[in-house]
């Protein structure tokens, strides 16, 4: 690999970049439609809106805040072509963008390591599976470099906390902010990095000197809570209403925090633990570790309280997608690890290891590896796909032998867990961009009939869409994502479309037309199940599966 060390170091992080991006694409290639409902629809409508009326909102109606800097990313390409054309056109900047996590991460590794271990912790981040919600209209392919990118400003700034560097962290956490609320986690992040790293350096002074930063922070906190107080969060005020029960609180974080050794691999994140036990107390530990040890000891054990607390009464479930931001950070503290000599000093190391593998043995693997949960956990796509109890034995085979490779192996046979790590990471990437494109293919056929666009093929404008109560009421979503004629959904019976969509309730007059409380219901053409006649003429129809009708029909 002498032939590697000759070429420019930027060649070849373009090269990761580019492999990742066309790696990506292609396996994006094959989710032809939305699978996680409404949440990427509701991306993908603000983004239109954005970019067609300059406002955040669905079909013209009131909408909370979701996201400024991630509808308008999507929403270019879903508004300058025809849909499937946009389609596609996302998935191809998504995997680009997601790949450039690399980017700050290299960067931020060359401040600490050799090249060619900055190197391999860019590698090894674009092999990680969560990379794959590039493939879904889902911020999280936005949030990961911004979020990165956040924690290496806040990594530059606690090593020299100049004025400069306390700006650009505090636009950096401004942007991750605009991109995803849950960004909020970087308010008690920063304040608990500064406090670390004084610690560390045995210098109060650190304190004063970012001053400005914390006043920052604190006003920040401010502005945020007096728009929470105003609901302006749209579905994430919820979070912040209400109480939570102790108890599964306590739980959820417990399983929040085996996620974190989850999504990078196990062995990297064993590698970060084993980082933490021999750097922190060791004298002499140079100012840019120091930094990212005051990073990594701050920001993980925050998220993964923020994740679990929330989790526990909001999802349910294990949300490694959520953690994902943690995974770049880990695999960045594995290289510096290895390149220190991989220090396992007994018998702490091998205390340590034992309690994470007992950690990740405690969890309901076979209740969190459901094929209802894993959109939200794409690390646990190939147990989703055994036996129940075939899920519990290879977990914890997996788990056994990750933890007794960083344990026992010699450390001349250390360099080993790169390609074991890099393995196990690209496989689990690869099933789950299958099980992605399986789950979005099952959705197009049986909401959509195989053509997602019929609305608008049929040349008609100003459709309304009628929704009679349906149990699967994602298919009104999967329409509204396709069909831009679509301008307004009307329901019946006394039905709700659940998510933030303006609807309007209708009921049929003595005549045969639909109504309004106040007024009749009006549009070119609607849009109706087939058990539903409507007076006009049935104009173009598709056949469905597993719903109450045997299809929609457009009258």
């Amino acid at each position: 690999m002498k032939w590697l060390e000759r070429v420019p170091a930027w060649a070849v992080l373009t090269g990761l970049v580019v492999s990742s991006t066309a790696l990506r694409s292609v396996a994006a290639r094959g989710v032809g439609s939305p699978w996680i409902a409404p949440d990427e629809m509701i991306y993908a409508l603000l983004g239109r809106s954005l970019w067609g009326s300059g406002e955040l909102s669905i079909l013209g109606g009131e909408t909370g805040f979701y996201s400024l800097l991630y509808p308008a990313l999507v929403g270019l390409p879903l508004s300058i072509a025809d849909a499937e054309t946009g389609h596609a056109t996302l998935h191809v900047l998504q995997a680009f963008v997601v790949s450039c996590t690399a980017i700050p991460i290299y960067l931020w590794g060359r401040r600490l390591l050799r090249r060619s271990y900055a190197l391999l912790a860019a590698a090894l981040t674009l092999a990680l599976p969560s990379l794959g919600y590039s493939a879904l209209v889902m911020s999280e392919t936005l949030f990961l470099p911004v979020a990165t990118l956040a924690l290496w400003a806040l990594a530059r700034a606690l090593e020299r906390p100049t004025a400069g560097r306390q700006v650009l962290l505090g636009l950096a956490v401004t942007a991750a902010m605009a991109t995803r609320l849950q960004a909020v986690v970087f308010v008690p992040v920063v304040v608990t990095a500064v406090l670390v790293k004084a610690t560390l350096d045995r210098d109060r002074f650190v304190l004063r000197r970012f001053e400005p930063g914390l006043v920052a922070i604190g006003a920040l906190t401010v502005g945020a809570a007096i728009l929470a107080g105003s609901g302006a969060f749209g579905a994430y005020a919820a979070a912040g209403q209400g109480s939570y029960e102790f108890g599964a609180a306590a739980r959820f974080v417990g399983y929040h925090a085996a996620g974190v050794l989850l999504i990078s691999g196990i062995v990297p994140a064993l590698g970060l633990l084993l980082l933490w036990i021999t750097a922190i107390p060791a004298h002499g530990t140079p100012r840019e570790l120091r930094a990212f040890l005051a990073v990594s000891l701050a920001y993980i054990p925050w998220l993964v309280l923020e994740v679990g607390v929330f989790a526990s009464r909001e999802i349910g479930h294990l949300a490694s997608r959520d953690l994902a931001t943690a995974a770049p950070l880990t695999l960045l503290g594995f290289a510096i690890w290895l390149e220190r000599g991989a220090r396992r000093p007994q018998p702490l190391s091998s205390i340590v290891a034992l309690l994470a593998a007992g950690g990740l043995l405690i969890l309901p693997i076979r209740q969190l590896a459901e094929i209802d949960t894993i959109h939200d956990t794409f690390e646990l796509i190939p147990l989703s796909q055994m036996a129940p109890g075939g899920r519990e034995l290879a977990f914890g085979l997996a788990v056994a032998v990750a933890t007794a490779l960083v344990v026992v192996l010699p450390r001349r046979a250390l360099g080993l867990l790169v390609p074991v790590v890099l393995a196990a990471l690209a496989f689990t990437s690869i099933v789950a961009a299958r099980e992605a494109a399986r789950q979005s293919g099952l959705r197009e056929t049986a909401l959509l009939g195989g053509s997602p666009t019929w609305i608008d093929d049929a040349g008609v404008d100003r459709v309304a869409y009628l929704y009679a109560g349906d149990p699967r009421w994602t298919v009104v979503w999967q329409h509204l994502y396709w069909n831009r004629s679509i301008g307004e959904v009307w329901t019946l019976a006394g039905s709700t479309v659940p998510g933030p969509l303006p609807q309007r309730a209708v009921f049929p007059r003595s005549d045969g037309r639909l109504a309004t409380s106040s007024t009749l219901a009006d549009a070119h053409a609607v849009v109706a199940p087939t058990n539903v006649t409507l007076v006009g003429e049935r104009i173009a129809e598709i056949r469905q599966q597993e719903q109450l009708a045997a299809g929609l029909a457009l009258w």
